[in-house]
């Protein structure tokens, strides 16, 4: 009777993946841990046939990530989580970008795929209800290899497929916490919204908890107020510019992202408004920009390393269960916490600037 390589494992004391990548000859393998695992092939007489055999699948090791831009700021530490995770756990990874572009993203899932790779980490820009987008997000948790799912887990938020893991914050409650904040804390009464794309489902979400904590706290919602970007300081910029020209009065401003708010901080500075007496600026995201700038931008603080390493120690844990032969898990939708960061935007003089920088 041929020996599985689950009863390698069992016998080695480790996981199957550990077993593989010994198989394998991979170097992510400790010399103890590697040592272990021949001598438990050795005791079971686990031979090359019942190798091919336990392999069921042609596993590469390597882990896909895709995301819209890597010159977002937001993914640096998301990449570095994802990074040093799969180094952890004998994976490799190779990154590309969208540039929000779902054509490129459809594209892209499916070369990977057809490169075999294990899974995919996804920051996903298919948005809407078209029936391009559902089909696409419908095929994305029934991607094989040889008849071996390739799983994905997204980043940012869950798509609209009930059968793919997601890693996140809660985004609706983040803005309403940043915006109640500057109601009740800063004493803002005229907020401008500067938001990412509507149709997105991070836009649609942080302009419900923008709404909700105007409402809840007696403030009319305005449209002119919300003012639609593009992601990039440059749009941030001409928005604030563009509202100044129309003499429109504010005294607070939530951006979307503090690439946004970068560029709102110097449409400020050019305009001559001051910070935080003026107009008390928050962010979102809490990039490394955000420690830096002067002011210092106040920001949701979402925990972007953890994310990312979140992401991937899922991925292993799904790769291993699919290698076992077991069910495919049910979906899980990982929420990480988000904070308030309070720097000088809003606070004068506050010196925890730097309260992030080494993270």
């Amino acid at each position: 009777m041929s020996v599985s390589i689950k009863e390698v494992a069992s016998r080695a004391g480790v996981s199957i993946s550990t077993v593989s990548r010994v198989i394998n000859g991979s170097k992510n393998v400790s010399p103890l841990l590697k040592v272990k695992v021949e001598k438990a092939i050795a005791e079971t007489n686990y031979s090359a046939n019942s190798i091919a055999r336990g392999l069921k699948i042609s596993k590469t090791n390597n882990i896909a990530v895709i995301i819209t831009a890597i010159s977002r700021t937001f993914f640096t530490d998301i990449l570095e989580g994802i990074s040093k995770e799969a180094e952890a756990n004998g994976y490799s990874v190779v990154v590309a970008e969208t540039h929000d572009s779902i054509e490129k993203e459809i594209y892209l899932v499916d070369y990977f795929v057809s490169q075999w790779v294990d899974g995919i980490i996804l920051a996903s820009s298919a948005y809407g209800d078209g029936l391009k987008v559902r089909k696409y997000l419908d095929s994305l948790d029934k991607l094989n290899k040889k008849g071996t799912r390739i799983p994905v887990i997204t980043l940012e938020y869950p798509i609209n497929n009930k059968n793919v893991d997601a890693v996140t914050i809660d985004n609706e409650k983040a803005a309403y916490e940043a915006v109640t904040y500057l109601i009740r804390q800063i004493h803002c009464k005229n907020i401008l919204h500067i938001c990412i794309p509507f149709e997105h489902y991070l836009g649609q979400k942080r302009m419900e908890g923008f709404r909700r904590a105007l409402e809840e706290n007696g403030l009319p919602f305005l449209q002119e107020n919300v003012v639609e970007c593009d992601y990039t300081s440059y749009s941030g910029y001409k928005a604030v510019k563009k509202i100044a020209e129309e003499r429109r009065d504010f005294d607070g401003i939530f951006c979307d992202n503090d690439q946004m708010a970068v560029g709102v901080l110097k449409a400020c500075e050019e305009l001559q408004i001051r910070i935080p007496e003026d107009v008390a600026i928050m962010g979102n995201d809490d990039v490394f920009v955000a420690s830096v700038v002067s002011p210092s931008l106040s920001s949701i603080h979402v925990p972007k390393y953890e994310m990312g390493a979140l992401a991937m120690k899922r991925m292993a844990e799904v790769l291993e269960m699919i290698e076992a032969g077991k069910k495919c898990p049910k979906r899980k939708v990982l929420l990480l916490q988000h904070e308030i960061v309070e720097r000088e935007s809003t606070v004068k003089d506050n010196r925890e600037s730097l309260q992030y920088l080494f993270w």
